[in-house]
């Protein structure tokens, strides 16, 4: 099996890469990229810092080999809908991995792995999970992705889309690069429906960032509000925890709370415990909260964007559905 450096390509000239003296090079164009931390920076981090800086400070929570949870496991394998012995020996290519949550699981399967974050989030990656099975980091850009096209068995996009400040051109982007004979492409986004909208979180956006003040600054606001409702949100959310009827609705008035409760819920099922709960929940806020662009859809709009690229491309729609946060596809490259 060919090596994953083998995979880089330029995405100047499309031309492949060579590692020299902790450089990166191009071997048609010259190019030249540098490589920190054993990570090779094909892009300089500054528009979407806050996602690197949230990852880099909660580098573990969100892993279940931390949490003690199987959240992440089971979102991959719900989602996909694939079993987990499919991912053994699969080429993968994973977007916007953030802390490597998903790649810790892809590892644990026996896939091989190509990930890429925009930010220095793919430095806690690669400090999770660099040491875990065949795998490579990226820093790099979903839109100049310095890999070959029409490569991969699998392309994994989740909690990325709605972020890159165009949804449909990302889906474009991405299609490109699993194999035309039978490789898949795994996307979620975040829906603008009522069962999963949460509009404090696009009151307090403009809002917070309106002052201009540091991520670790954002960082300490976001920890004292949760500080202050956490408790409250917790004894609350224990009374109504798994109740039916009239109380339901209660529920679902409290899970709409401008900090992200869904931890808590995490808690009172024993899936983590409550210092994990709390901290996941400062995490999950400054998330929602900082971000430049989150741009959700509707179930009509995101059909229409996964039916045009299986139309341009001639690849076939394994499934559409709904997942926790919003929407999911799988679409199959199946065009020999």
């Amino acid at each position: 099996m060919k090596k994953l450096t083998e995979l880089l390509a330029c995405e100047k000239c499309n031309a492949p890469l060579s590692f020299i003296d902790n450089k990166v090079i191009c071997n048609k164009c010259g190019c030249v990229t540098n490589v920190n931390n054993n990570i090779p920076r094909f892009v300089s981090e500054e528009y979407h810092s806050n996602f690197g800086y949230q990852w880099n400070i909660f580098s573990k929570i969100q892993l279940d080999s931390f949490n003690g949870s199987k959240e992440s496991e089971t979102r991959l394998l719900s989602q996909s809908g694939l079993k987990p012995q499919f991912f053994k020996d699969k080429v993968v290519l994973e977007i916007g991995s953030g802390n490597g949550r998903f790649t810790e699981v892809l590892l644990k399967y026996g896939a091989k792995v190509v990930s890429v974050d925009y930010t220095t989030a793919i430095d806690a990656n690669y400090a999770n999970n660099h040491d875990t099975g065949e795998s490579l980091f990226l820093q790099a850009d979903l839109f100049k992705l310095p890999v070959k096209k029409n490569a991969f068995d699998i392309v994994i996009c989740y909690g990325v889309i709605q972020h890159t400040g165009n949804n449909k051109k990302a889906l474009e982007s991405l299609i490109a690069y699993p194999k035309e004979n039978n490789g898949y492409l795994l996307v979620d986004i975040y829906s603008s429906s009522l069962r999963h909208y949460n509009p404090w979180i696009y009151i307090i956006r403009p809002i917070f960032s309106l002052f201009k003040m540091s991520n670790e600054n954002r960082l300490k606001v976001v920890s004292k509000f949760v500080d202050m409702v956490f408790p409250v949100q917790l004894a609350v959310l224990k009374i109504l925890h798994n109740k039916g009827g009239m109380l339901k609705y209660l529920r679902y008035f409290i899970n709409r709370s401008p900090n992200s409760v869904y931890p808590i819920n995490l808690f009172l099922d024993g899936k983590i415990d409550k210092n994990v709960a709390k901290s996941w929940s400062i995490l999950d806020t400054f998330d929602g909260w900082a971000p430049k662009h989150d741009h959700p859809v509707n179930r009509k709009e995101w059909l229409k964007m996964i039916n045009s690229i299986s139309s341009k491309t001639n690849c076939s729609i394994s499934s559409v559905d709904e997942s926790g946060q919003g929407y999911t596809a799988v679409l199959n490259r199946n065009t020999l």
